[in-house]
C-alpha cells in the first residue's frame, strides 16, 4: 500500500504553488435538513448544500519567484479576486481537488528572532472537483 506524502501535497493558486508552505488543510462539509413528522420515529436527515475551504501557513519571503507568496495572497484578498485552486501532489493516478475560491482571510506573524510566517484561508466558490492526476 502506498501512502500520500504530506511533504509534496501542495496548494496551487492560479497554477502556482505557495512558496515555503508548511502545511495545508482541505475541509469539506454538507448541510443537512432535518425531517420529522408524526409518522417518523425520531429525526431523519437529508443532505443539502455542500461547502469547502482550504487553509495553510507558510514562511514569508521577499524575493521574485514563480511561486505565490504573501504578496500574491494579499493582492488577491485586496482585489477580492476569484482564484483557481488545486490541492494535489502532482503524482499520476493520485487525487487532485480543484475549484475556484476567494481568499477569505490571512494573518501575518512576526516574532522576534524567528522567520515571519503567514496563515491564510480560501473559501470555496461553487463545486469542488475531485479527480485523479493524469
Amino acid at each position: 500500500m502506498a501512502f500520500y506524502e504530506g511533504s509534496v501535497m501542495r496548494i496551487e493558486i492560479g497554477g502556482k504553488k505557495i512558496l515555503h508552505e508548511q502545511d495545508a488543510t482541505l475541509n469539506v462539509s454538507s448541510d443537512f435538513k432535518e425531517i420529522a413528522s408524526k409518522d417518523t420515529n425520531g429525526v431523519e436527515t437529508s443532505p443539502g448544500k455542500k461547502s469547502w475551504s482550504l487553509s495553510s501557513n507558510a514562511y514569508a519571503a521577499n524575493s521574485p519567484t514563480t511561486n505565490n507568496g504573501i504578496k500574491d495572497i494579499s493582492e488577491a484578498w485586496q482585489s477580492q479576486a476569484l482564484v483557481d485552486i488545486k490541492f494535489t501532489d502532482g503524482v499520476g493516478g493520485n487525487m487532485v481537488y480543484q475549484g475556484q475560491a476567494y481568499i477569505e482571510s490571512f494573518s501575518i506573524k512576526a516574532t522576534t528572532d524567528e522567520a515571519v510566517t503567514f496563515d491564510y484561508s480560501l473559501k470555496g466558490n461553487g463545486e469542488l472537483t475531485i479527480a485523479l492526476n493524469s
